[in-house]
């Protein structure tokens, strides 16, 4: 089961029906905090300052599994922790967690440390990059970080179709879906900060904010 989501806000109104009857109280969640930008997160202590015990970004991966009565929760340390550590939680865990940040770089960092060839038989939530690297390849609209458009290749869980994460009905957005229905041919999902789409079986669901764009 693939979850697809623009934020971490699974425990507000739009996603609670979706997500209450698939998340119990005793599942193992691991985090994988590796897509940060390596300008920023350059040491073990700039790591901690946004993934540690008081990182910026913990509350809000915490917020919630904890609001759905979960709290076995490990985030895996790219400094500190050996590969084969890392590979261990992640056979080991209900739910895997992706992060938001940069998809190539995640992609470069989970080869880097044996982790794409473990994920697969969880269930695999992940919010805007890490929505976008659970594809088999996604597309990249422009924004600060990436100034042109370009596709990219993920982990290769899901294929058939594309999505467009963070979606605000810009001009730029819709300029970037029209591009992959035409040189594609693939249907396109748009998920705002308040929508997703569960993935089941080759069935795909939206909830909240998200809906099918366009099929060619």
């Amino acid at each position: 089961m693939n979850i697809l989501l623009s934020s971490y806000d699974f425990h507000e109104e739009w996603a609670y029906d979706t997500m209450n009857p698939i998340l119990k109280e005793d599942m193992k969640v691991v985090v994988i905090p590796f897509s940060f930008d390596k300008k920023e997160v350059q040491t073990k202590e700039d790591f901690d300052l946004h993934y540690g015990k008081n990182g910026k970004h913990t509350p809000y991966i915490y917020r919630p599994f904890h609001y759905y009565g979960i709290h076995d929760i490990t985030i895996l340390d790219y400094f500190r922790d050996d590969h084969a550590y890392m590979q261990q939680q992640v056979l080991q865990a209900d739910i895997i967690f992706l992060t938001g940040g940069l998809p190539d770089q995640y992609l470069i960092r989970l080869k880097e440390c044996g982790l794409s060839d473990f994920i697969h038989n969880q269930m695999i939530i992940g919010a805007s990059a890490g929505a976008l690297v659970q594809m088999t390849h996604y597309h990249i609209t422009p924004d600060d970080d990436y100034p042109k458009y370009q596709y990219m290749w993920g982990l290769g869980l899901l294929d058939g179709f594309e999505i467009e994460v963070h979606y605000c009905d810009s001009y730029i957005q819709k300029e970037g879906i029209k591009r992959v229905i035409e040189e594609k041919g693939l249907p396109v999902y748009m998920i705002a900060n308040d929508g997703g789409l569960l993935v089941k079986e080759n069935h795909i669901t939206c909830f909240g904010n998200a809906s099918l764009i366009k099929s060619k």
